[in-house]
């Protein structure tokens, strides 16, 4: 038994709205994927128009903008590669697409026919409209989609085109989704350490100060070693502050080669622990309460030259002959300094690494670190509750986006048949 006869679609007029052109007849009809295809014929006009909803990656759940396609088919617009029956105006045939329109705004404007829109010549050479032809393509592009939108099927035809890419919008979330747990796990874990460090740092301002030692009067002689063991001979070294800088004790030393000058150790003030470790040494003693200045008096002579310059070191062991210290320098001008020679490289990382050796054997060791960072805790605190003020915004702002593209990878999901296998978004666009 024969199928239904379609009746074929009735022609209706669209006016275009210029001086001096009269409507043009235009047959539509519905294609898949939600499509509409509009044949226009009138006066050195003619061809084929296929409206597209848009279905963006991240865009609106129902979308706003469509794109007009120039020739027959479904298929998308490819650079350089005739479609059917594409149109042709003043006796030009226009290639391509328009840029995305929405529908609702729609006017004559240049702007939809940006690059996309060409008059292809031979091989892939391509040109501009002209300008007559522009105008009547404008005025056609505008008439079509103001009737689209007049449709009573619109929405349908959203949906179908929605449909279309549920599968690849639905990969494209999840790949979103992932992005955001991986990013919001590194937030948590950070909010979880900026709490732990703020229980630690309202610890140690609530602790009490545990006694240092007086400086020792009494000078002491620690021995000297290159890094490869070769004997330098003994430093005098005497305590002259202890605590005064917290944290920190300031040594006057004297030695072979080794001018009468102060040397300050403390802990290292380059780690993020409440109660620092490591050690930090500087030449000369700083001349306020920061540890960092250059401006430091009574630096010393090493081999003639006067050194200044730090040392930092966060491990645990230092012994006569390492680790090798970072370079003593010397200035050479306004705001600059070079590196000493390496012998006096050698001999000044023999002194810091003795004196490194007599600080860390300190009975009071623990509580002059307790008294350098409790010299910064306040402060510190004040720094961990700003970070987890941040830190919360951040993770509000991660779960709100998590919510919402797992709202949108659900709403895409259930467009979806049972059996559909998701696909990638680069697969699938």
């Amino acid at each position: 038994m024969p199928g239904p006869v379609h009746a074929p679609p009735l022609p209706f007029h669209l006016p275009l709205g210029l001086p001096g052109r009269p409507s043009v007849s235009v047959t539509s009809d519905v294609l898949e994927q939600g499509q509409v295809r509009y044949v226009v014929r009138g006066r050195r006009l003619h061809g084929t128009l296929i409206v597209v909803p848009e279905a963006p990656y991240g865009g609106p759940l129902k979308p706003r903008t469509v794109r007009v396609h120039f020739g027959d088919g479904t298929d998308e617009v490819k650079p350089y590669t005739p479609r059917p029956d594409e149109p042709v105006v003043n006796g030009v045939r226009i290639h391509g697409a328009t840029e995305s329109i929405n529908p609702a705004t729609v006017q004559r404007a240049h702007y939809f026919l940006a690059s996309r829109a060409v008059v292809l010549r031979n091989g892939y050479e391509s040109r501009r409209i002209p300008d007559g032809a522009r105008s009547v393509t404008e005025a056609l592009v505008v008439a079509v989609v103001r009737h689209w939108r007049q449709r009573p099927d619109r929405s349908d035809l959203i949906r179908a085109a929605v449909r279309h890419r549920a599968d690849a919008q639905a990969a494209y979330e999840r790949l979103k989704v992932r992005a955001l747990e991986e990013k919001l796990a590194v937030v948590r874990a950070e909010r979880a350490g900026a709490r732990q460090r703020s229980r630690q740092l309202t610890g140690l301002v609530r602790r009490r100060q545990p006694p240092v030692q007086a400086p020792h009067a009494i000078p002491v002689r620690l021995p000297l070693a290159a890094s490869d063991g070769t004997d330098m001979g003994v430093l005098t070294v005497r305590e002259l502050e202890v605590n005064v800088l917290p944290g920190r004790v300031v040594y006057e030393i004297s030695g072979p080669r080794v001018g009468r000058g102060l040397v300050t150790l403390g802990p290292d003030s380059y780690g993020n622990s409440p109660v620092p470790g490591g050690l930090y040494a500087c030449w000369g003693r700083p001349t306020n309460a920061s540890w960092f200045t250059k401006d430091r008096i009574g630096m010393p002579k090493v081999n003639g030259v006067t050194v200044h310059g730090g040392w930092s070191h966060s491990g645990r062991t230092v012994t006569a002959t390492s680790p090798d210290t970072s370079k003593a320098q010397v200035p050479a001008g306004p705001g600059r300094s070079v590196s000493v020679s390496p012998l006096t490289h050698r001999r000044a990382a023999a002194v810091l690494r003795a004196l490194a050796i007599h600080y860390t054997a300190r009975r009071d060791l623990e509580a002059l670190r307790v008294a350098a960072g409790k010299q910064n805790a306040e402060r510190s605190r004040t720094c961990v509750s700003e970070e987890l003020d941040r830190l919360r915004r951040r993770e509000a702002r991660l779960t709100r986006r998590l919510r919402q593209h797992r709202t949108r990878e659900a709403y895409f999901m259930a467009l979806l048949p049972s059996t559909t296998s998701l696909a990638s978004p680069s697969r699938a666009a």
